[in-house]
């Protein structure tokens, strides 16, 4: 190898490796964001209970899933509305929490039909959830299934005209799985930090 031809492959390298390094960091951003139904007003709220309980059936997750990230949520969830001010109940709520995190829909289980409209194949629905409220017109607002894959999304519902109040949701924020409590509670906390409350 000449001089010449050294000295251009050194400036090369030096070309490419700020574009990888830039590609590294990006990929794995994540944007957290939500959107209020007009006239909402979260700050009001203070009383919750899920929009469905967990399954009495141990449910059957598809390869590579696990209830323990449904747990993760739902606790997370539980421990930051506290945080807020919003105490669970039985009767009565003020609103309703639902969750889904979008995945890939296996060929085999993509039929449009399984799914209420707005909504697709995501883990709430590997966890036996199936949430049928409406989007009351929420500008910004999107179904689960064009959500990039990972999406952790919250919502909150009226209970009396099941219509969405407020969602929250960080985009493919949700790279495993099989994440631990703490990973998932600090997206949670991301996710919920949008909604605002009295307290």
């Amino acid at each position: 190898m000449t001089m010449n031809a050294k000295y251009v492959s050194f400036f090369v390298c030096l070309l490419v490796l700020p574009l990888l390094s830039g590609c590294v960091v990006t990929s794995g951003i994540s944007t957290t964001s939500a959107i209020t139904a007009p006239r909402a007003n979260t700050s009001a709220l203070k009383t919750y209970a899920w929009y469905q309980q967990p399954p009495a059936v141990a449910v059957a997750y598809d390869r590579g899933y696990r209830a323990s990230l449904d747990e993760h949520i739902r606790r997370a969830v539980e421990e930051e509305l506290e945080e807020k001010g919003l105490r669970k109940v039985k009767e009565n709520p003020d609103v309703l929490v639902a969750y889904d995190v979008s995945v890939d829909v296996p060929v085999e289980k993509d039929n449009p039909e399984n799914f209420a409209p707005g909504f697709g194949y995501s883990y709430a629905y590997m966890s036996g959830y199936r949430y049928k409220y409406g989007d009351a017109g929420l500008a910004g607002y999107r179904a689960v299934d064009l959500f990039k894959e990972g999406t952790l999304i919250i919502d909150l519902v009226n209970p009396d005209t099941n219509q969405l109040v407020w969602r929250g949701w960080t985009e493919g924020a949700v790279g495993n799985f099989n994440a631990g409590y703490n990973k998932v509670h600090k997206l949670v906390e991301e996710v919920l930090e949008k909604l605002r409350t009295n307290k």
